[in-house]
């Protein structure tokens, strides 16, 4: 059960960059793709969340240890872009301050690929 909590984690991270973002910003022109954005980030962290707390919940009844501090990482990963880093995204872009935005929309892409390495490194070792 694990492995398919961290396989989906993993699924839906990789299924945006690779889908979603490049359909928007093909489809929309920026406002509407800004909007789209706004409406589409809290429920991909919230559903992340989610994710990795059932992943959490189900490390700790197997008492895998190195699952729940990955899960924790995960969570935590999710939580702070949800409810820190992503209000102060949008005002940097309401802002029209470029430089802060890119800053912050960088890291928020770091936090992204740790996420993803935590998955990864899940499924490794599940399948061993």
């Amino acid at each position: 059960m694990l492995t398919f909590v961290a396989a989906a984690i993993l699924s839906f991270m990789i299924f945006f960059p690779l889908v979603v973002a490049t359909s928007v910003f093909k489809v929309l022109d920026e406002k509407q793709s800004s909007k789209f954005l706004r409406i589409f980030f809290p429920k991909y962290y919230l559903y992340g969340f989610a994710l990795s707390g059932i992943g959490l919940l189900l490390s700790t009844y197997y008492d895998n240890k190195l699952s729940i501090l990955i899960f924790l990482f995960i969570m935590f990963g999710f939580v702070f872009s949800r409810q820190v880093l992503m209000p102060m995204i949008n005002k940097s872009k309401d802002l029209k301050n470029e430089s802060k935005f890119n800053k912050l929309h960088k890291f928020s892409v770091v936090i992204n690929f740790l996420q993803i390495i935590g998955c990864i490194f899940l499924l490794v070792s599940y399948l061993k």
